[in-house]
């Protein structure tokens, strides 16, 4: 009964490997294929398609903005997303090699936290400094922009559900780890 069960185990742990190695491919070739279509539409269009509100876009588009500004205004969550895809590949390499409950599991779940937290903050604060630059531009020079740009400060709850549910998560594994760790001494 005792050996079935520990193939049984064995079968599943083998089982979620292979899941996560696949889910690891899954993640590099989205990202990749993320930033090649960014690279892409700038390339193509001279459009940077990353996020931003209207008022960047138009902004972007307007021959006073300063673009390298606006560029940097981006960058923070460009390189959240390309954070997050390392990060996240690199947990589910480690689930691939069958540690779900090491040390550099916990590494990878805690910097994939961070990212989110910073980027959550960021994302809240960008349409402020995007307003910003915006309203020194016009003091300087009149931009006569057309359109309607209020500032909108938005809390996503998706965002906020996911940080949630990926703090749990970091805390059911280190509780994991700690019970596996406890049952390794008992034996």
């Amino acid at each position: 009964m005792k050996t079935n069960t520990v193939h049984k185990h064995n079968k599943n742990m083998k089982k979620l490997m292979k899941i996560s190695g696949v889910f690891r491919v899954l993640i590099i070739l989205a990202a990749v294929g993320v930033v090649v279509f960014l690279g892409y539409r700038y390339i193509d269009s001279d459009a940077l398609r990353f996020g931003g509100s209207p008022l960047f876009h138009a902004l972007w588009f307007h021959d006073n903005a300063n673009r390298g500004l606006l560029f940097a205004i981006q960058l923070p969550l460009f390189l959240a997303l390309v954070l997050g895809a390392f990060w996240l590949q690199r947990l589910l390499g480690y689930f691939q090699q069958g540690h779900f409950f090491s040390n550099q599991t916990m590494n990878c779940y805690l910097w994939l936290i961070w990212i989110k937290i910073v980027s959550f903050g960021y994302k809240f604060i960008q349409p402020l400094i995007i307003h910003h630059y915006y309203s020194v531009l016009e003091q300087q020079t009149p931009l006569h922009l057309t359109g309607h740009f209020p500032l909108q400060l938005e809390i996503s709850f998706d965002s906020i559900t996911t940080l949630l549910l990926l703090l749990v998560i970091a805390y059911l594994l280190k509780a994991a780890k700690d019970i596996e760790a406890e049952n390794k001494t008992f034996i």
